[in-house]
């Protein structure tokens, strides 16, 4: 098929040079003139595992531009933009994929095309399609739905540093559609990049906008519930080791290991917003989402915990070993490292840091303009500057730690 793709962050440049490397023609689009820039070299402009890769694989069906006049010539647009959280609201704003619409339609009415199918994968909040996406592409366009255009959701569900090989080999492809004849066609699209059997649910629109919601929901619920546990267990006994009662208790299937393990908060681009965005849908339907006030609660209540250990003793000198929310990841938003940080506003001690990842310490930065903050070339330094240090994430950072007070919230020390 032809593909005319919009939106090459994080998550949609992979995708789209997914598609290209499996033989489909993609006009790749992006207002980011740097972006686009570099993109024409066929460089990755951020560590991704496999990015690099793909855009090599790719490069003979793909093209870049800022421009929407190619659109026309396509079959399907598909959008992946941001959909940022809006402040003191919790729920998505939909500003950028309207903007993308409005795009697209206007080449459309230039042309003499009779048909387009649309297809959404940023997260939204449920009845967007349906109240605004839906007629506004009527309004411009003049078309009716399901019979000069279709329109498609395909939520994604993967993870920042393993992002290609999730949409390679998802646990499952969710597709919400307009009728079965587009949901068929996206089916077919999508398959076409899939390296493993995942079974496909077909929803409608709605249930497919809630269902996206509702995953990363329930997900910080478990976190939730492992984290509440480590902070009773230490109020409990001393001796216990709460991953001993996690990896226990995540033996019975009902219950299972993934995301069932006590350590730091949960952050990141999706958790944080997708937790606030449901208790926003409970919200407008005149319902308290309880469990979802609860988890940010508990959230707050670890990152409480880490702030305590790590100023027991009013250092001089904190140390941050590993700025990303995660491992592998430059994205530092919503991670322990910011949150630690905006406790640490009137700290009059300075703040060594160090990640293996040069963008991850440029993404602090950037958030941290202090000159209290003091960047390491390797972690062996930090820790001799510091009088204590955090683990910030869950990666194997290989160095001693000498006489230094070390908190690791995913270890037991």
């Amino acid at each position: 098929m032809k593909i005319s793709f919009v939106g090459l962050g994080k998550l949609g440049l992979p995708l789209a040079t997914n598609f290209a490397k499996n033989g489909h023609t993609v006009v790749a689009i992006d207002k980011n003139k740097s972006l686009i820039s570099t993109l024409k070299k066929t460089k990755s402009p951020w560590e991704e595992f496999g990015l690099q890769e793909n855009l090599n694989l790719a490069k003979a069906n793909i093209s870049y531009t800022t421009e929407y006049d190619s659109v026309a010539d396509t079959d399907v647009s598909i959008i992946l933009v941001n959909t940022p959280s809006v402040k003191k609201d919790g729920s998505f704003s939909n500003v950028y994929v309207e903007q993308s619409i409005i795009s697209i339609c206007e080449e459309i009415n230039k042309s003499k095309k009779k048909s387009h199918q649309f297809i959404l994968s940023s997260t939204v909040m449920p009845r967007s399609i349906k109240d605004t996406f839906i007629p506004l592409i009527e309004s411009i366009t003049g078309w009716t739905l399901n019979k000069e255009f279709g329109f498609s959701y395909v939520p994604d569900f993967v993870a920042i540093g393993q992002i290609i090989r999730d949409f390679e080999n998802p646990d499952f492809l969710l597709i919400g559609s307009s009728n079965d004849e587009y949901g068929d066609i996206t089916e077919d699209l999508y398959k076409s990049i899939i390296k493993n059997n995942a079974q496909t649910c077909k929803l409608n629109l709605a249930e497919a906008e809630m269902a996206k919601v509702s995953l990363n929901a329930y997900i910080t619920t478990k976190i939730s519930f492992a984290n509440y546990l480590g902070l009773l267990c230490k109020k409990v006994d001393s001796t216990i080791n709460v991953d001993n009662i996690t990896n226990t208790i995540g033996l019975d299937k009902r219950i299972g290991k993934r995301y069932f393990k006590s350590g730091g908060p949960y952050g990141g681009t999706c958790f944080p917003r997708d937790t606030w965005a449901f208790e926003k849908i409970s919200e407008k339907v005149g319902m308290s989402s309880s469990q979802m006030l609860a988890n940010e609660k508990i959230n707050t209540d670890v990152v409480s915990d880490i702030y305590t250990q790590m100023m027991v003793d009013s250092p001089d000198n904190i140390g941050f070993i590993g700025l990303g929310f995660k491992p592998g990841t430059s994205v530092v938003t919503e991670g322990v490292s910011v949150k630690l940080m905006d406790r640490l506003k009137n700290y009059s001690g300075n703040i060594h840091i160090y990640d293996h990842l040069n963008e991850s310490i440029d993404n602090f930065k950037d958030m941290f303009k202090s000159d209290k903050v003091i960047v390491h070339s390797n972690v062996e330094n930090l820790i001799v500057e510091s009088d204590v240090v955090v683990y910030c994430n869950d990666d194997s950072y290989d160095a001693p730690k000498g006489d230094v007070k070390v908190i690791d919230p995913w270890r037991t020390i």
